[in-house]
């Protein structure tokens, strides 16, 4: 990650869960006592992480654009990545063993990178199996565990 571009949050400010596109879509369409009560939760040890690229997999129109946008104030957004970062990615892609009839998903697989270099504890998920896959792979990666929403 480009730490210290001017549009990414504060180091300090992280907390020890990633969000994938399947949490902000839970987010979006809110169901009572499931995911908002998750999301406080996850934002007591800092602000859950999102990398900006997840949200245009999980952004539509319509009522639930609100819900997600009032979600997202209470997380940190990650923007910036090297071009480094994005190889790491592809590499991913091509070497993680995902569930059979599962498509390689250069934004799972960056969510994934995501937890481990901001040293996560958690990938709030939608996919646990495939966040798991490209997990594997990473150094550190063990470390993480993929937690289905």
């Amino acid at each position: 990650m480009n730490i210290g571009c001017p549009t990414c949050p504060d180091l300090s400010t992280l907390g020890d869960v990633v969000y994938d596109a399947g949490m902000l879509i839970a987010l979006a369409t809110p169901r009572p006592g499931l995911t908002t009560p998750r999301h406080r939760e996850f934002g007591l040890h800092g602000l859950p992480v999102v990398p900006a690229p997840v949200i245009a997999q999980a952004w539509r129109g319509g009522t639930s654009k609100a819900h997600l946008a009032r979600a997202l104030k209470d997380c940190a957004v990650i923007c910036c990545y090297t071009e480094a970062e994005w190889r790491r990615v592809g590499e991913l892609i091509g070497e993680a063993s995902l569930p059979s009839k599962k498509r390689p998903d250069p934004l799972d697989g960056l969510v994934a990178l995501t937890a481990t270099q901001v040293g996560a504890a958690a990938v709030a998920t939608s996919d646990p199996d495939d966040i798991q896959a490209y997990l594997d792979v990473l150094p550190g990666g063990h470390s993480v565990l993929p937690l289905r929403v």
